[in-house]
């Protein structure tokens, strides 16, 4: 009785309906791996712009740059999105997460650029602010990407 009772509640937790559980697909994974590159660029980029000594305007550029690169990452997500949606499935909880991760980006480079026109510290305050934002969804999408590891 008691073997038969644990069986039932590993197969129920095993099963759960959490929308967390499930696992993240092939094109959030692909799509996490772009974002994760993009993020590395934009602290690069937020580091440098503290530094006095960095030159201005190639600091703009390539925040231009960055910023066209996380709205197509955004757009192409949203896409792939709504083309499985238009096919009858449910929405890909890991798409969302990526854009939701990227509008995190888009507020850590438009503070930047903000900084970078006034120099005020309250920009990369705006901008740490902006990160933790992200590195929260980054780990909603790594427990994400974990519990459907360990539940095979």
């Amino acid at each position: 009785m008691r073997t038969a009772l644990i069986t039932v509640i590993f197969i129920l937790l095993g099963s759960s309906t959490n929308p967390l559980a499930s696992p993240l697909s092939t094109s959030a994974k692909v799509y996490r791996s772009q974002y994760s590159e993009l993020k590395s660029k934009i602290l690069s980029l937020l580091d440098r712009a503290q530094d006095s000594r960095s030159t201005i305007y190639p600091l703009r550029e390539e925040q231009l740059t960055l910023l066209k690169l996380v709205h197509r990452l955004e757009e192409q997500v949203m896409t792939d999105n709504a083309e499985q949606s238009s096919q009858g499935q449910t929405s890909d909880k890991g798409l969302l997460l990526v854009a939701q991760a990227c509008n995190a980006l888009d507020f850590v480079l438009s503070a930047t650029s903000n900084y970078l026109d006034s120099r005020d510290p309250l920009f990369v305050r705006l901008a740490g602010q902006g990160v933790a934002l992200a590195d929260s969804t980054e780990q909603s999408l790594d427990r994400k990407s974990t519990r459907l590891n360990s539940s095979h």
